[in-house]
């Protein structure tokens, strides 16, 4: 089992999917999704070489999607680290152009 951590931004980017998807759908959806979410976090943690390789957004980024969302990786000191959560309907590249990690990176790890 490989683990894997959220960056701060990407627990912001999923409190945020919580609650819009609170306000849309109720809350059973909201913690459906959510779930489901931490389910592909655990297979990416496991397999942090899937997805496709991002190059035009920075060295070693990866993004895979998960239902209406893009979940964006990279490998972090040996360990697979979660960027963001992003719709599926953003502009990457824009919110990439100036995105340093590092600020970002302190926050929980989790694994299975």
């Amino acid at each position: 089992m490989r683990n894997f951590f959220l960056s701060i931004d990407a627990e912001t980017d999923i409190q945020d999917i919580y609650i819009f998807s609170e306000e849309k759908w109720g809350e059973q959806q909201a913690q459906t999704y959510v779930y489901d979410l931490y389910e592909a976090f655990n297979t990416i943690g496991d397999n942090p070489r899937m997805g496709r390789l991002r190059r035009e957004l920075g060295d070693g980024i990866r993004s895979l999607p998960h239902g209406s969302h893009v979940v964006f990786f990279m490998e972090w000191q040996g360990e697979t680290a979660i960027m963001r959560v992003l719709h599926k309907s953003r502009d990457y590249e824009e919110l990439f152009e100036t995105y340093n990690p590092a600020p970002s990176i302190k926050s929980s790890k989790y694994g299975k």
